[in-house]
C-alpha cells in the first residue's frame, strides 16, 4: 500500500512540474477554448429564427422591368399580365 501511495505522489509531482513548465501554453489553450465557446454562443444567439408558420402560398408573378419574382398579392398590377415588383421599378419604367 505504501508503494502505491509513493507512486501516486511521484506522478502528482511530475504532473505538477509539467503543468508549471507549460503553464503559458496551458493558459493560451484555455483562452482559445473560451474564445471559441463564446463565438459559438454568439452565433447561436444571432442565428435566424425559423418562422413556425409556413410562408403564405400564393401565385408568383414576374416583374415586367427587372424580372424579379414577387407574390401577386404585393405586386403592382397593370392590365391582365403586366406586373411590377415595386414602385421604384414602376417609376423607372415610366421614365423610359
Amino acid at each position: 500500500m505504501r508503494e502505491a501511495f509513493f507512486i501516486l505522489v511521484i506522478l502528482l509531482v511530475l504532473f505538477g512540474l509539467t503543468a508549471y513548465r507549460y503553464r503559458k501554453q496551458i493558459a493560451m489553450g484555455l483562452q482559445i477554448w473560451r474564445m471559441l465557446r463564446g463565438a459559438r454562443e454568439m452565433e447561436a444567439k444571432n442565428a435566424p429564427q425559423i418562422d413556425p408558420q409556413p410562408a403564405e402560398r400564393g401565385e408568383l408573378v414576374n416583374c415586367s422591368r427587372c424580372g424579379k419574382w414577387t407574390p401577386a398579392s404585393t405586386a403592382i398590377k397593370f392590365g391582365p399580365t403586366i406586373y411590377y415588383c415595386s414602385t421604384q421599378c414602376l417609376q423607372q419604367k415610366v421614365k423610359t
